[in-house]
């Protein structure tokens, strides 16, 4: 499945550091519902686009997914049960990448909450 050490690009870091700043949710549990929400709208990965994982923020994959980690690999498998470990990897990357787009207008953490219900 996914690998034990995850990242994203360097862009979408800094839109999670800057979501932390105007909100104070972490960064690993944005990435997490920036993740879920791009699966909602439907985003499919296509790894024959060159994505480049560009980012410094390295974290485990427990970290990154925490109690989500078996639906969320689940989900990456059966969307793209032909995909590498790596590829896989690449694919939650741009599903919080496309994610992320909903969410880093937030300046409050009641605003992300209303974006739950």
């Amino acid at each position: 499945m996914l690998p034990q050490t995850m990242w994203l690009k360097k862009s979408v870091e800094e839109q999670l550091q800057t979501l932390k700043a105007n909100t104070g949710i972490t960064p690993n549990v944005a990435a997490r519902i920036a993740f879920f929400r791009s699966v909602e709208n439907g985003f499919v990965f296509d790894k024959a686009q060159d994505y480049k994982l560009s980012g410094s923020l390295k974290l485990d994959k427990f970290t990154w997914l925490g109690k989500t980690q078996q639906v969320t690999e689940l989900l990456l498998k059966q969307r793209y049960p032909e995909y590498s470990d790596k590829e896989l990897q690449m694919a939650w990357a741009a599903h919080v990448e496309s994610g992320i787009s909903k969410l880093k207008g937030l300046k409050e953490p009641l605003s992300f909450t209303n974006l739950l219900i």
